[in-house]
């Protein structure tokens, strides 16, 4: 039986890509194995959302080479889709670009000498109806919602690689999610390119949300980032559902305007102090996230001042902080007043600093409270620890029994370590 090895790097709609493409092999008599064994084909995913991302979709493909020099190499996704000239100089045997990912089973075992195969991806179906079973060794599924990006901003490829916007059936979403709670998932997290925009028909985003809600019966339904903009009011009121998990991750990217303007993006610091403060008010011991850009071409101190004055004078609770990668192709990188690399080093650091200041203010109003945290499959370290999140994704470790794994359990945090709240399994 052939051996199909999956890997990915970059984001979450790439992990749950691997999945599909897992299952359909599997369903055509392959043997999936993991990425450090060898096997006769690998299929790699790749991301370009940073050049640290493009380094390691390079060294994803040299590690498989070296695990099995004889083996076949298919690679795809975003970093594949735009430099395609230099996944080629790697020594690959297949390219496949996103718009394709559907015909990938059959590109892969006609590669390998299996096209006789059957397997269960019609390429000619509507776009995301196949249904995936499970998430391979991860407590929470994945739930891939739409495809595509139309901001265009500045400084980012993603909409160049993925294409243009396309959102699946809420047929396939309703029965995807029915079936990872059959199987014994709690919690989905609904992921795509750009979640906001999901639309099918006259259905959008807050449409599907509802649907959701009403159609499936998970404990846990959990959103991965959002664009400013788009947390309205009726979005609030959806979120403030209980099984809607009180946790929101914004792609905020500046706290200055003539940034923001630069950028590409359409709102204002305003809009931003409005958004963020209408969550907190609205949802009881919501976390917020942001990600922020430090350096980007032209920000000065003052502008720079800007980012962090809005996280200091907002409830942003924790930070992921990008250091500015010019990415070719884009406006940004043509952009004549970039900053220097120390400069840049120097911001991101303290931005970084700041932020971990947010987290632990945020974290330490929960000792002493009841949390439900959904413990995961692996173990914090190797005595034993359960590690799980909250509904609100707050990292929580406790002593238990393994059998909690993969429960929803009450848990009340006595203290904290290294960003990590320490509780005690809550006895009713």
């Amino acid at each position: 039986m052939p051996k199909i090895a999956l890997g990915f790097t970059g984001c979450k709609v790439n992990n749950y890509e691997i999945q599909v493409l897992s299952e359909a092999l599997e369903s055509a008599g392959m043997e999936v194995v993991s990425f450090n064994d060898k096997a006769d084909c690998y299929i790699i995913n790749t991301c370009t959302v940073t050049s640290k991302a493009d380094t390691s979709s390079r060294n994803l493909i040299r590690r498989a080479k070296r695990i099995s020099p004889e083996a076949k190499i298919a690679v795809t996704g975003c970093y594949a889709q735009l430099k395609p000239e230099k996944v080629s100089r790697i020594g690959i045997d297949l390219l496949i670009p996103n718009s394709e990912k559907e015909k990938i089973p059959g590109k892969v075992l006609g590669l390998i000498g299996e096209n006789g195969r059957k397997h269960v991806i019609d390429d000619t179906a509507e776009y995301g109806s196949f249904i995936i079973s499970n998430m391979r060794n991860l407590t929470r599924g994945f739930i891939k919602i739409q495809e595509g990006c139309d901001r265009r901003c500045t400084y980012c490829t993603i909409w160049m690689s993925r294409g243009p916007l396309k959102s699946r059936n809420p047929r396939y979403v309703i029965d995807e999610i029915n079936r990872l709670y059959d199987n014994g998932y709690l919690e989905v997290v609904l992921t795509g390119v750009h979640i906001g925009k999901y639309r099918y028909g006259d259905l959008g985003f807050p449409d599907l949300l509802e649907k959701i809600l009403s159609d499936t019966d998970i404990p846990r339904i959990r959103l991965s980032s959002m664009y400013p903009t788009e947390v309205d009011d009726r979005f609030i009121r959806i979120l403030s559902d209980r099984r809607i998990c009180p946790h929101v991750h914004l792609s905020i990217q500046s706290g200055d305007d003539y940034i923001l303007k630069k950028m590409g993006r359409d709102y204002t610091v305003n809009d931003l102090r409005r958004i963020i403060g209408s969550l907190n008010a609205s949802i009881p011991d919501i976390t917020v996230g942001g990600d922020i850009i430090t350096g980007f071409p032209g920000e000065t101190d003052r502008q720079f001042r800007d980012s962090i004055g809005l996280v200091e004078n907002t409830d942003i609770h924790h930070l992921h902080v990008f250091s500015f990668s010019a990415r070719p192709g884009t406006r940004a990188a043509e952009m004549n007043d970039m900053v220097s690399p120390e400069v840049i080093k120097g911001r991101t650091n303290l931005l970084r600093k700041l932020g971990t200041m947010k987290k632990t203010e945020h974290l330490k109003k929960f000792i002493n409270r009841d949390l439900q945290v959904l413990f995961e499959n692996r173990m914090a370290d190797n005595n034993g620890i359960l590690t799980g999140l909250s509904e609100n994704y707050l990292r929580v470790n406790a002593s238990g029994d393994n059998n909690l794994r993969g429960n929803i359990i009450r848990v009340r945090p006595h203290s904290l370590e290294n960003s990590v709240l320490i509780a005690n399994i809550a006895r009713n």
